[in-house]
């Protein structure tokens, strides 16, 4: 299906394109993109959108300690530079709506004129962990797998609202401190340089504001605090659970607390096992895996998630 497109404009009179239909990015002839941002969101968009006939030619990027270097054989180069090499089109590798805007006014301002797209197009329509998680709902229903639900890192809720609509029938707990990142995990991180989160981050949230975002909050059991130490008491056995805590040390709880815990056939559905900002999440997860013999499937979203799925061995 061949790409349309329609305009429109974001406030700060930068022009995006956005998709109306998505059949595929290639369409008919060849198009050769270009991503603003050589971070996680603009390397994500590379292993969406680079094939043979639909390559990625360039990231441009605002950091000159990045220019003349490589990602995947790709070069990275200054604004002014990668225009001159005329894109089909530019995908802006950048979450925060505001830079956005910026990088587009920037692009238009150095003779740019083709279709530009904000990552936020693509994960508003292609949520590839939301989706996942719809088909591994799906799959434990048809497979009559055994079960509670969880998740480790609730923030909001809106990841948590998803599972409780999707198993309306089964408990959900919810493992948050509910005031952002503790200090002992904190410390952690930073001695072992995975990251530069600070206590406190993701602190704007409440039990109540969860709660709130709860279609079936009768099937929603909360413990605040730092884990593992809310876990402590609760004979559970799970058949999804989510991990969503960021940093390395809550990851690896995670993974030594649930998977052991996990019924055969159920998932882990990891967050951050390819983050670019929050590295420790991964490297607790494969030093998880690599420990106990087991192996992951890492999905092509965003923000680098993963899956583990228990075997009927262990």
């Amino acid at each position: 299906m061949i790409l349309v497109l329609c305009k429109c404009v974001l406030g700060g009179g930068a022009a995006f394109s956005s998709p109306a239909k998505f059949g595929g990015l290639g369409g008919s002839g060849l198009k050769q993109w270009m991503i603003f941002g050589a971070g996680q969101a603009g390397r994500a968009l590379y292993k969406l959108l680079h094939s043979g006939k639909s390559p990625v030619i360039a990231f441009a990027d605002s950091n000159p300690s990045l220019w003349g270097k490589t990602w995947d054989g790709v070069p990275i180069l200054p604004l002014e530079e990668a225009v001159r090499r005329r894109p089909s089109g530019i995908f802006l590798g950048i979450i925060n709506r505001e830079s956005c805007r910026e990088v587009g006014g920037q692009l238009r301002r150095a003779g740019y004129d083709g279709p530009l797209y904000q990552v936020s197009q693509l994960q508003n329509r292609f949520h590839i962990r939301l989706a996942t998680l719809r088909l591994m709902a799906e799959e434990l229903e048809s497979r009559a797998v055994p079960g509670a639900l969880a998740e480790l890192g609730v923030y909001q809720g809106e990841f948590a609202g998803e599972i409780n609509r999707l198993l309306p029938d089964r408990k959900l707990y919810l493992f948050d401190t509910f005031e952002g990142f503790h200090q002992r995990d904190v410390e952690k991180e930073r001695a072992e340089n995975h990251s530069q989160a600070q206590q406190g981050d993701f602190s704007d949230t409440s039990v109540e504001t969860v709660l709130g975002r709860m279609p079936h909050p009768e099937q929603v059991v909360l413990r605040k605090g730092r884990f593992p130490e809310t876990a402590r008491g609760l004979e559970e056995r799970f058949a999804l659970v989510s991990l969503d805590a960021d940093l390395y040390l809550p990851m690896y709880e995670g993974l030594s607390y649930f998977y052991p815990r996990l019924n055969p056939g159920g998932y882990l559905l990891l967050h951050d096992y390819n983050s670019a900002q929050y590295q420790g999440a991964g490297q607790a997860a494969r030093r998880y895996c690599e420990e106990n013999g087991i192996y992951l499937t890492p999905l092509c979203d965003i923000h680098g998630a993963a899956v583990l799925v228990k075997d009927g061995k262990r």
